[in-house]
């Protein structure tokens, strides 16, 4: 029994001619009723049976397909691994190794082009499966790929990699259905239609932009990220928002606080853009009071929320009817917390079965926020146990990555990473010969959410009282502290501790496929 399925199918016999979902192919608007999405699932369910495969990595831009290829791995137990778009190269490549699919779906072509030792058949492009082209294994050295999956594994979803590298959490079908039905049960009567805007292949939109719609038998408008604006994970046109709002009129979205603040300034101008808008989630990110009250006054019904993916994605969430500014809101059903003695939320009930090859056994997840509950039961977060940066736009960052790359261009000049909830990442660093070629060079190589937009250059930060320890190590809340303080001055000259600084903002660097970087 799959709850979503059933409900795919108890739509398409009582409302078959409503439509479900609702994308853009070939220059033109295509439509897809319930009847018709069902009888797509089973089509394309059963030649992923016939192709004998296991386990799939779908690398594409939103679309249908997309969806229906999810869907229909879903209903016959294949393994499906979304593959982000935004991605490097070295990413994609331990993605693949570690999760050992025996097939890719989608845009994979150009990437197998310059991976040439990908055992993954590349001679015959003809094959596709709902419209993707489809690329099976080789047969030769197909034990050594294999990969021993945790019991019930149906999603395998990769971090935006916390540390560099992605790591893989396993979850179960009947684990996202379910958070999918406790979402929609919170906001059954909230909205009719919602557009898509995160990439699909990020837990979040995968549940709220699917899943959820069509469990309550509503559209679902799946448009690539030109039409939608964005594009990779943290370049945003918001003039292509504010078309596509403009045209679709969606009930419902799905925000990070950075794309919350780009609504909030098509409102103030274009005020009418947001009248069609009855429930707006915002997560992957801690969001400020001031932030979802000035949406709000603005006729924005922002509601801010909280999950991982360890959790299948949302655990707490505001809605219309237990509000409050400032915390992510109640519990949603199917999660249980409380907070250890040390302050960090911990989660059961419905969690993942664990990580690639490292099955949870512990009754209680360990989150590693750190958060507290009110009286009313609304909970609210503090911050993080350890140092990782998420970023406005709810990419995960290591900044200690991105310091250890950065060694192999500034191996006497090491960088001091920040931008937690800031939209863009600031490095601070000691002023030197090329320095900021160096960066611009470092920044291709990486993917485009953990690069270095903003630099401030200090005549040496390790003489900036209250940085480090005694034994050297970085005090990092002091130190974001300090250079938010820093971005607000209004002051034409910036000083710390008598220190002139100066910020350098650098552009956006496309990465590049080629580039060799010292390990």
């Amino acid at each position: 029994m799959n709850i979503l399925l059933d409900a795919i199918t108890k739509w398409a016999k009582t409302t078959p001619d409503r439509v479900a979902l609702v994308g853009y192919e070939a220059n033109q608007t295509v439509e897809l009723t319930y009847s018709e999405l069902l009888n797509k699932i089973e089509l394309v369910a059963a030649e992923l049976i016939a192709q004998n495969i296991k386990a799939l990595a779908l690398r594409a831009e939103n679309s249908i397909d997309w969806a229906i290829v999810d869907l229909a791995a879903m209903a016959v137990d294949i393994v499906v691994v979304p593959i982000p778009t935004f991605f490097s190269d070295a990413q994609v490549e331990h993605t693949l190794e570690q999760s050992g699919v025996d097939a890719l779906v989608g845009d994979w072509q150009a990437w197998l082009a310059s991976h040439p030792k990908q055992s993954f058949n590349q001679q015959d492009h003809s094959f596709s499966i709902a419209n993707l082209p489809l690329l099976r294994r080789n047969q030769l050295g197909d034990e050594d790929t294999q990969v021993a999956y945790l019991p019930e594994t149906g999603k395998i979803t990769f971090t935006s990699g916390s540390t560099g590298q992605p790591k893989g959490v396993c979850l179960s079908n009947d684990h996202l259905c379910l958070v999918a039905k406790s979402l929609a049960d919170a906001v059954n009567s909230a909205a009719h239609s919602h557009l898509v805007l995160l990439p699909l292949s990020t837990l979040l939109e995968n549940i709220t932009g699917v899943y959820v719609p069509l469990m309550l038998g509503v559209t679902s408008y799946i448009l690539p990220g030109e039409q939608t604006g964005l594009l990779g994970s943290s370049q945003f046109e918001p003039g292509l928002f504010a078309q596509a709002l403009a045209t679709i009129k969606p009930e419902s979205l799905v925000l990070t606080p950075a794309l919350l603040l780009a609504l909030i300034q098509i409102a103030k101008q274009q005020p009418s853009l947001v009248d069609s808008l009855k429930f707006v989630a915002v997560g992957g990110a801690r969001v400020s009071s001031q932030l979802i009250n000035t949406a709000h006054a603005l006729n924005i019904p922002a509601f801010e929320g909280y999950g991982l993916s360890e959790c299948g994605s949302v655990v707490c969430l505001n809605i219309p009817a237990a509000f409050k500014a400032g915390t992510c809101g109640k519990p949603l059903p199917h999660a249980q917390i409380r907070i250890a003695e040390d302050g960090e939320l911990l989660v059961k009930g419905n969690v993942a079965l664990g990580y690639l090859n490292e099955p949870f056994t512990q009754e209680w997840l360990a989150t590693g926020d750190l958060a507290q509950i009110d009286a009313q039961g609304f909970v609210t977060f503090s911050g993080r146990k350890k140092n990782l940066i998420v970023t406005a736009y709810g990419r995960n960052v290591s900044p200690e990555w991105i310091e250890s790359e950065a060694l192999a261009f500034l191996p006497m000049t090491p960088l001091i990473v920040t931008g937690d909830s800031q939209q863009t990442l600031c490095a601070v660093i000691a002023n030197s010969e090329d320095v900021e070629a160096k960066v611009h060079t470092l920044n291709q190589t990486l993917p485009d959410y953990a690069q270095i937009r903003t630099l401030l250059l200090l005549d040496n930060p390790r003489a900036i009282s209250g940085w480090y320890t005694d034994n050297g190590k970085l005090k990092r809340n002091q130190i974001e502290h300090d250079v938010a303080q820093l971005f607000a001055s209004t002051t034409p000259e910036l000083t710390l501790q008598a220190q002139k600084i100066q910020r350098i903002d650098l552009p956006f660097q496309q990465h590049i496929t080629s580039f060799q970087t010292a390990s």
